[in-house]
């Protein structure tokens, strides 16, 4: 069985490597290119079930031991890294989760991108984008697993800015590529201290070993500090980067430039979950340092609350689910610090599921609305759009954490969690906040449905339509898929709990599952129907002009203003962080770069010149003055060995 898991567990990631070069070498037609990359991922998840399965079927002891190295790819003196796959309960759920949503976002992709002027090119950085995850949750070693997050932060930067003849585009791309980039830097050297005191970076050599890390000091910014707590800083570092925390967040809403399935690809299953992934496969480490573990808790909270409340003063369709990613993205990382490892993950695969869902669903809105994404223009879609809008309203009642939909399960573990406790204690403030975030959550989704599909439509000019089969039938797929994932860790039968337990038995963080708390879970449904009916009264049951000035401006006033701005935080960065840096760099290429680089370049050249000009001089073209130079340098070096001589 295991010779078999070996075969298969490659070929998952070289089928969409091999839909990449099959489009980028042969195919010259978009929807062949996106059949060739629907098959490519779809193959992918075929083979990541049957491994799955596979898996599933060994001994509980024998499911973490599923190490393949294909080669070795380091081999340098201490440095010494192998090309290898750890397949393991952890990263077989993340490959059915990335090869499953991924798949059906490239069959969606073929109708919603059949007018578009690249799609060949499109569907190859998808396929891409979706190898690079694989190899990121497959690998067996930090460099592999940084390789692939490279790989989706390079792979995004492409998807943002495919209409790059746009500006919105290339600046989305541009930022999400630098702030990436900071976050990335911090991981960097949570990787070289690893590598440092371990001197490996296989997870079979540090994980066991993680106890080491809280006993050695190291002095750090602040004073001497645990080498634990420096490394999982660090890694924090990149994982706000990576999945939009606090403060690297801000990337995130404007990567709504591309294109909507692209949104949906990077938003709900892949790369804005690698932070959280991280964690959760570097949990062994984070368990050894409380401090920077609440810390995660603290970051996650916060992130959470704040995009919940930036997502009210939205009206880009595209941009509420942006920052309701943002947000819930902050519930995986606060789960994550609390040590709720099994409820961060079972919130990241339902979310996958939901999010994506409406992604494609706020896609096939645009797509019939013909381009128009704000929803101030739009209303009464229900009639027209019918298909969409009922698998839009599975994904919007699982996101509310509406029974029985998945996001319910989900998101109630996490705030139970908050109240139960962990090994590291009970963070009820921090699981208050999450309950209001929650209900928020419900308003900014009930609102966003009452403006886009109930009513009148406010702008007729433009004649709204359904979508074509190829972009319907991916989102019946995923609105069921709402509808009963919460059942892979249905309260009482833990199905998740228990084929996750050898991923954290390696670093003691095995913990029994937590009890359905039902007052808790009256206390979220509540307060999240409370906030869904507020919304319907404020949005749904008037019906606004084409000059639609949101209500909520004249009761709120300047907190629904920092809503709409985002809570000023670009201005903020814009202020303190880029103005500054291009008016450093406009003094530098004023000053420093003509008078000292070029200066002393340019000096150089001068000099040479003035000494060729000099010596042109010499060349007088006459053979006289040379046998008089030869004559008078024959005579020096007689007399200076002569004088040599007698000395």
């Amino acid at each position: 069985m295991e010779e078999t898991l070996f075969t298969l567990i490659p070929a998952i990631i070289v089928l969409p490597l091999l839909g990449a070069l099959i489009n980028t070498f042969l195919i010259r037609d978009g929807r062949r290119a996106g059949m060739v990359a629907s098959l490519a991922c779809g193959a992918a998840f075929v083979v990541g079930l049957a491994a799955f399965a596979l898996l599933a079927g060994l001994p509980h002891e024998e499911q973490t031991h599923i190490d393949l190295t294909l080669w070795q790819w380091i081999d340098a003196g201490p440095l010494d890294v192998p090309f290898g796959f750890l397949f393991d309960p952890l990263s077989a759920v993340m490959v059915l989760l990335i090869t499953g949503v991924g798949s059906l976002i490239h069959v969606f992709s073929i109708g919603y991108m059949a007018h578009d002027a690249r799609p060949v090119r499109y569907f190859v950085y998808l396929n891409l984008f979706v190898a690079a995850m694989l190899i990121l949750v497959l690998a067996n070693n930090y460099l592999l697993l940084f390789l692939g997050w490279e790989g989706v932060g390079l792979c995004s930067y492409l998807l943002i800015g495919h209409s790059f003849e746009r500006k919105e585009a290339r600046y989305a791309s541009m930022k999400a590529f630098v702030m990436n980039r900071i976050g990335d830097f911090g991981l960097m050297l949570a990787l070289l201290a690893l590598f440092q005191h371990f001197g490996s970076l296989n997870y079979g050599v540090i994980f066991p070993r993680a106890a080491e890390l809280a006993g050695q000091q190291i002095n750090w910014v602040l004073g001497p500090t645990a080498l634990a707590s420096a490394i999982a800083f660090c890694m924090l570092i990149g994982v706000s980067g990576k999945s939009a925390q606090i403060p690297l967040w801000t990337w995130l809403p404007d990567a709504m430039a591309g294109p909507t399935p692209a949104s949906a690809l990077i938003h709900a299953a892949t790369m804005v979950t690698s932070g959280v992934y991280l964690i959760v496969r570097s949990h062994s480490i984070f368990l050894q340092t409380q401090a920077i573990s609440n810390l995660t808790v603290y970051v996650g909270v916060a992130t959470a609350f704040v995009a919940a409340s930036i997502a009210i003063g939205q009206y880009d369709i595209k941009r509420v689910l942006a920052f309701s990613t943002v947000s819930q993205l902050g519930f995986m990382v606060a789960a994550a610090g609390m040590g709720a490892y099994t409820a961060a993950i079972f919130h990241l695969l339902t979310h996958g599921v939901f999010k994506a869902l409406l992604f494609l669903g706020a896609g096939s809105v645009i797509h019939g609305a013909h381009d128009v994404q704000d929803m101030r223009r739009m209303g009464g879609l229900r009639s027209a759009m019918p298909t969409t809008f009922l698998t839009y309203m599975a994904g919007t009642l699982a996101l509310s954490g509406i029974p029985i939909w998945a996001g319910f399960f989900s998101k109630d573990e996490i705030i139970g969690s908050a109240f139960h406790g962990t090994r590291f204690g009970t963070y009820p403030v921090s699981g208050t906040i999450l309950i209001i975030t929650a209900a928020l959550t419900a308003f900014y989704m009930a609102r966003q449905v009452s403006l886009v599909f109930l009513g009148q439509q406010r702008d007729t000019s433009y004649h709204a339509h359904e979508s074509e089969p190829i972009m319907t039938i991916p989102l019946w797929i995923l609105a069921v898929g709402s509808t009963i994932a919460g059942i892979i860790n249905f309260p009482g039968l833990h199905f998740l709990d228990h084929f996750l337990e050898p991923v954290f038995e390696v670093g003691h963080a095995v913990q029994e599952p937590l009890e359905f708390n039902i007052p808790l879970a009256i206390i979220t449904v509540v307060l999240a129907l409370a906030a869904g009916w507020v919304a319907y009264q404020v949005y749904g049951k008037r019906q606004w002009k084409k000059t639609f000035r949101d209500p909520l401006a004249r009761y709120l006033g300047v907190f629904f203003e920092g809503f709409e701005q985002r809570w000023y935080a670009d201005d903020v960065y814009d202020t303190m962080v880029v103005r500054p840096f291009k008016a450093t760099a406009s003094f530098l290429s004023r000053i420093l770069d003509p008078l000292g680089i070029d200066g002393l370049v340019n000096g150089a050249a001068w000099l040479v010149g003035f000494g060729g000009r000099g010596l042109r001089r010499a060349q007088t073209g006459y053979v006289r003055s040379y046998t008089l130079v030869f004559f008078l340098g024959v005579i020096a070096v007689l007399g200076y060995f002569g004088f040599a001589t007698v000395r």
